[in-house]
């Protein structure tokens, strides 16, 4: 493409634009005399050759675009063939490596993607440039016309023929504007085509040759062969020429120079600020674990400070890198910058790792993690600094170098070495207890890690054994990610620690200010004693030392809803994250499109249409019922803790808002689910329409109880804590489910009732709206008793009760004389159904102690509690003369 031409001549009419602009801004033409209509003419004669020269770029640039439109064409052409043959011959690549190799080389010939921005650019300079044209022809009305003038004839015959030109100069500009934007719009056209169509042979050659063997599997040539390669790449190709040669123009290109220059200089500051960064972490270790010393922010610096600590030299290795991979005059050291650019991230992370596994480091001090362990994980690090940095290098530097000459022997090489290097630094990690999954209890010993570790482990040795069989490119894309989903992972277990390591924090805090408060409470009361007893007081400080330690509280037993949040967060944040990872391999795993399952008939605008449920199909369902599961497990405590604990709600509300979420979600999980297996709701509705009919016959007492679920959610006659009374059971309720709701009674038995009782059966619910109950006692009195003394004895022994309310007032009254006993009721108030009995029990000690004080005798039975504050009507009862 000849766009050095395009951009001169759009500089060129940037020129002429602002030179319009230029003269448009000029004060009123006033032709006066001869000079006047000379120095006029000459102006024009100027713009009007300007004008024939930019008329003439804009030809130019007309053709080149053409020329361009007829490359991209023939580009697209050419992908297009290139797509068509990889479709005709995708099916025989697994049975000939070498019909691989020659597909292969017909995409590295493909050309590259254009990039549309330069063509935007272009476009709206284009009508930049015509609104300034369209100006300039209007601002040919402001010259006279010279009619009936003095001034010379052949002057202004030469004056209006000028005008006239550049009019038409101006309109044949304009014109042409619109003839260049008509073809930039069509090049840009032509553009997304090509683009498109380089996506298309991408993601069929990503489909076709992902599970195809790339290289020969090894045999008994291969090692000769390796020596051959290892000997004809440095020594035929004059590697070491190449690399001397492209050092040398880094070293005289004065970017580059610069770069390196700053890299060091980052180097040596790194080395100049070691001991002070590690005197940072000794001093902040030191104030880890007191409570009025520690925080949070000594955790965030040491890791901030750790990661600035570990980027100066991948940012040197990084620069080095680029540098040669810019040099394009030598293939060796291009390829080689790819594979150092590729490595310096990989450096960053083990660097880190260090700086987090050093003595005074985030994992040991700051996490609690048993040093012995974390010394165990870091036991290869040498090997991995010095050996799979190297590693990583030549397998990305001879995956890149003169279209994978050398990939099938020192490539491979090179990845088995990188895989058994892999295999000790794993098993390191492994031996060492580091979780890769951490469960409800905190614990990191379970199934799922299990798991994990398995595939982590093996994962290495799958690779040799499939680049052995020549299915490297496989092998190295497929490691490729799964090194990268644990470091993702590894990086998400280090925020769950940080963020456990911050509860952990303000719990202890919160202990201490409280024990603190305790122990001024006590010496408070030990210096009013002291006081009382007129003693000298003792010399007691009332300020606590300043590092004292108070005993480490279990993070888990305090704080599990609000750790149960971070791990629900932090396991979505996972997902999400591997499958964006993972998603770029879509196009590989399309070979489960053609494995068909079974198959499954619809009708399609009246047309029945048998489709095929495939491998792939069944996968994605598994998956959209994989995220479903753990949305409707974290639900709760997502919206617990994040949403309705900042809204003003009822308990009842909430728990509403949360169980019809998660029933929600399931019923659009699984809908989604099914429909990818060919179970949609067009075929399943008349099979649920029979179900509801069997259910409302067969089962309707458990679809009665489900329904009445639904109703006591939304109607909220009852609500988590509340305590009821139904039938002959009073208790708490502690859980609302779709069938049935638990009630802890007084002996902490949980009963199950059917939601159906709660609906259609009499329900007493003590504390719907109000949480205040009345207690009724029923004291009787001989004959000949003062019934005012009596009276005022209730009164008085209901206001020494600490738990009896005052408003409403407690009342006493004489209710009944039968059988020579006078009968009084004590009506009291409790604030909760859990001061019932403590009051019951407190009043009548009281009245006992009255009656005694008093000489007042009880007939027999000596008390009686009206039951009618239990919801149940009692009958008259029959009282006998008796003493206490």
């Amino acid at each position: 493409m000849c766009w050095r031409k395009q951009i001169r001549i759009i500089f060129l009419s940037f020129i002429c634009f602002f030179s319009i602009f230029a003269y448009a801004e000029q004060s009123a033409i006033t032709i006066e005399n001869d000079n006047d209509l000379s120095l006029i003419v000459n102006q024009l004669s100027s713009q009007n050759s300007e004008l024939r020269d930019t008329l003439a770029g804009q030809k130019a640039q007309i053709s080149l675009i053409n020329d361009e439109q007829n490359t991209i064409s023939s580009q697209i052409s050419h992908v297009q063939n290139t797509l068509a043959t990889l479709d005709e011959q995708g099916e025989w690549l697994s049975f000939s490596t070498a019909l691989g190799e020659t597909l292969r080389q017909q995409l590295l010939r493909l050309p590259e993607k254009p990039k549309s921005q330069p063509l935007d650019a272009s476009i709206a300079d284009t009508k930049v440039l015509q609104l300034g044209y369209t100006n300039q022809l209007n601002n040919l009305d402001d010259y006279p016309d010279l009619n009936n003038s003095a001034l010379s004839s052949a002057e202004v015959i030469k004056y209006r023929r000028l005008i006239r030109e550049q009019a038409e100069l101006l309109k044949t500009l304009i014109s042409g504007c619109d003839s260049v934007i008509l073809e930039l719009t069509k090049l840009k056209i032509s553009n997304k085509q090509l683009i498109t169509a380089i996506d298309n042979v991408n993601d069929a050659a990503h489909r076709y040759f992902f599970w195809v063997a790339d290289v020969n599997p090894i045999n008994t040539s291969t090692p000769m062969q390796l020596v051959k390669d290892i000997g004809l790449f440095v020594f035929s190709i004059d590697t070491l020429s190449q690399l001397y040669h492209a050092v040398t123009e880094i070293i005289q290109t004065p970017q580059t120079l610069f770069l390196f220059i700053f890299a060091l200089a980052l180097v040596f500051a790194y080395y100049k600020g070691k001991s002070k960064y590690n005197h940072y972490l000794e001093k902040a270790a030191n104030r880890v674990g007191k409570v009025n010393q520690d925080s949070f922010s000594i955790t965030l610096r040491v890791v901030v400070y750790s990661l600035l600590m570990a980027l100066p030299i991948p940012i040197l290795w990084g620069i080095i890198g680029y540098s040669l991979q810019a040099d394009w005059d030598y293939p060796v050291a291009v390829a080689l910058g790819y594979g150092i650019n590729a490595a310096a991230p990989i450096l960053w992370v083990f660097i880190i790792s260090a700086q987090f596994a050093s003595s005074n480091g985030l994992f040991t001090t700051h996490f609690g993690w048993p040093e012995n362990r974390v010394r165990s994980a870091m036991k290869y690090y040498q090997l991995s600094v010095w050996v799979v940095i190297p590693l990583v290098t030549i397998v990305m530097s001879f995956d890149q170098y003169n279209n994978r000459q050398f990939a099938a022997t020192i490539g491979r090489f090179g990845f088995i070495l990188l895989c058994f290097a892999l295999v000790f630094m794993t098993n390191s990690i492994h031996r060492a207890g580091v979780p890769l999954y951490i469960d409800k209890k905190g614990s990191g010993d379970n199934l799922f890690s299990r798991i994990l570790w398995i595939i982590l482990l093996s994962a290495p040795w799958v690779a040799i054994m499939a680049a052995c069989l020549g299915y490297l490119s496989t092998a190295q894309a497929l490691l490729g990610r799964l090194e990268a989903s644990v470091i993702i992972w590894f990086l998400l277990l280090v925020v769950y620690f940080m963020i456990r390591r911050w509860m952990w924090i303000q719990k202890r805090r919160i202990e201490f200010e409280r024990a603190k408060q305790k122990r001024l409470e006590r010496l408070a009361q030990r210096k009013t004693a002291e006081e009382t007893n007129n003693s000298s007081p003792s010399s007691v400080s009332n300020n606590p030392t300043d590092n004292i330690d108070e005993p480490v509280i279990d993070l888990d037993t305090i704080s599990a809803q609000s750790l149960h949040l971070v791990r629900s967060i932090i396991v979505m944040v996972a997902l999400i994250s591997m499958i964006l990872l993972w998603s770029e391999l879509h196009s590989a795993f399309a070979f489960m499109e053609n494995i068909k399952l079974w198959g499954s008939k619809s009708v399609i605008n009246g047309v029945e249409v048998e489709q095929y449920i495939t491998l792939s199909s069944v996968f994605i369902a598994v998956l959209v019922m994989m995220i479903t599961v753990q949305l409707v497990k974290n639900l709760p405590a997502l919206l617990e803790l994040g949403i309705l604990q900042h809204l003003d709600l009822t308990p009842g509300t909430g728990y509403a808002i949360s169980t019809i979420s998660k029933y929600l979600i399931l019923m659009i999980g699984c809908i989604s689910a099914f429909s990818f297996v060919g179970i949609d709701w067009s075929k399943i509705q008349w099979l649920i329409a029979a179900l509801g009919v069997g259910l409302g016959f067969g089962l309707q007492e458990i679809f009665a109880n489900f329904i009445s679920g639904l109703i006591m959610l939304f109607e909220k006659p009852v609500r988590i804590g509340d305590t009821v009374t139904i039938r002959d059971l009073t208790g708490t309720i502690t859980k609302i489910n779709t069938r049935a709701t638990t009630i802890v009674d007084w002996d902490r038995k949980e009963i199950v009732m059917p939601n159906k009782a709660f609906i259609t059966e009499q329900l007493v619910n003590w504390s719907l709206s109000d949480p205040i109950t009345r207690i009724v006692l029923t004291v009787p009195a001989t004959i000949d008793a003062d019934s005012t003394l009596i009276i005022d004895i209730l009164k008085r022994v209901a206001h020494q009760c600490e738990h009896v309310l005052d408003d409403p007032e407690p009342q006493a009254f004489l209710v009944d004389i039968q059988e020579g006993i006078q009968l009084y009721e004590l009506r009291v108030f409790a604030s909760e159904m859990s001061f019932r009995m403590p009051i019951r029990s407190d009043i009548q000690q009281l009245i006992i102690a009255e009656y005694r004080k008093h000489n007042l005798k009880l007939p027999f039975p000596p008390l009686q509690t009206n039951l009618e504050a239990l919801g149940r009507k009692s009958s008259r009862r029959t009282y006998t003369v008796g003493a206490i």
